[in-house]
């Protein structure tokens, strides 16, 4: 009578059982922990054959886990291009816009190489092959080079980190050098001036908060109506004063698709941004006229009150840009222009820090601490640099009509 299914037979290491199935798993115990084979087998000297090569492991002195072996046997099977995919895919450190960069950098930089290249038989021969070749296929590109060298690098040492590799073979001496980039185009204030008369009346404001606020793109156009706080201020020798206006960055927004992801601002940091005052009677105006109506409406619509795309407002900006002769210039060189304005108000390292929402880069930065009514002072400055600057007005009327540019720019 042969051995009833389930009941496991013994052996001098190990034992095997015989699922309802009929295939066969074993386990054995060693380090006081019973352990068993992470998959299934066929038959029975198969399971037994998988024992053999367990205790072999353990008199040699190199075993580990079953389960980690699997794990890394099946890890090293794959492609390099896979794996550089399933570290952006994996890796929740990274911002939905890193992700979306990397990818692209990886489908164009990456797969067109190194799809057919397995994992485990990617050797420093390979990376130094790869350099080469996307240097002469991208040669224009070199900070794009630098970057997807900089991914692949970071891919596999999360590999050599996982214990599926033994060392990073990415190591190539030079890949992430590039030329020092040249100064951000910046457009002056008078520039900005014929941007925002020129920029389509929808997008008028939202280019002024992004100037004049430091926002990032994809931070202005996320904003809604719940993230404006308003505090009504009292007049001043009669003469009525705007309202003091915090804008609440707590998302940004990216197109994935034909769907909108809203994550967190870069770097996960949040912030409080106060609107200098002349920009509140362009926002007031922007309220009533084009923004979307409810509490969670978005500010800064398209001309059809649906989200602004980057790419749409781009195009719009790159026609005005050129127009007020900054060709340079792109969106993203309103938010330098903020940083720049409000240093030149006066503003502290950290002071600036806080406004346009980057890590400090020194721990010493974390202990200047900005001063209670620093902001108001700041945004004050801000707007007497607007005023100075804006066509018709002059240095002496300028602190006297506060709201005088901003009528001319809507």
């Amino acid at each position: 009578m042969g051995r009833p299914k389930g009941k496991p037979k013994k052996r001098r290491f190990g034992a095997t059982e015989q699922l309802k199935s009929g295939k066969y798993r074993a386990r054995y115990t060693y380090r006081g922990r019973r352990w068993t084979s992470p998959r299934t087998f066929l038959s029975q000297g198969r399971a037994e054959g998988w024992l053999d090569n367990e205790e072999r492991l353990i008199d040699r002195g190199d075993w580990s886990p079953p389960a980690e072996r699997e794990a890394k046997d099946a890890a090293v099977n794959i492609s390099v291009n896979e794996a550089v995919d399933r570290w952006i895919r994996d890796a929740g450190h990274l911002a939905e816009s890193s992700r979306v960069l990397y990818q692209s950098l990886r489908r164009n930089r990456i797969e067109p190489y190194l799809s057919e290249v397995p994992l485990s038989e990617f050797t420093r021969s390979h990376a130094f092959k790869w350099v080469d070749d996307i240097r002469r296929g991208h040669g224009g590109r070199k900070k794009r080079n630098s970057d997807a060298y900089k991914l692949l690098h970071a891919a596999l040492q999360a590999q050599v980190d996982q214990g599926t590799l033994d060392v990073n073979p990415c190591q190539v001496k030079g890949a992430t050098q590039v030329p020092k980039p040249a100064e951000k185009a910046v457009p002056t204030l008078q520039q900005l001036h014929v941007i925002v008369a020129n920029m389509p009346e929808h997008m008028r404001a939202g280019t002024q908060v992004a100037a004049w606020c430091g926002l990032r793109p994809a931070e202005w156009q996320e904003l809604r109506r719940r993230d404006v706080e308003r505090h009504p201020q009292p007049a001043i020798d009669g003469v009525a004063q705007p309202d003091r206006v915090v804008l609440h960055v707590d998302r940004q927004a990216h197109r994935k698709g034909s769907e909108w992801v809203v994550t967190l601002p870069k770097g996960g940091k949040t912030r409080r941004v106060l609107m200098p005052g002349h920009l509140v009677a362009v926002l007031d105006d922007q309220l009533r006229r084009f923004s979307q109506p409810g509490r969670d409406g978005l500010l800064f619509p398209n001309e059809r009150g649906e989200q602004l795309t980057r790419q749409k407002y781009y195009n719009a900006f790159k026609l005005r840009a050129e127009l007020a002769g900054c060709e340079k210039a792109s969106p993203h060189s309103l938010r330098h222009f903020g940083g720049t304005a409000y240093a030149q108000a006066g503003a502290t390292v950290r002071e600036t820090m806080d406004l346009m929402g980057h890590k400090t880069p020194q721990v010493a930065m974390m202990y200047q601490h900005t001063a209670a009514n620093r902001p108001e002072l700041l945004a004050a400055a801000v707007s007497a640099l607007a005023m100075a600057g804006t066509p018709g007005t002059t240095e002496q009327d300028g602190d006297q009509d506060n709201g005088k540019g901003s009528d001319d720019d809507q």
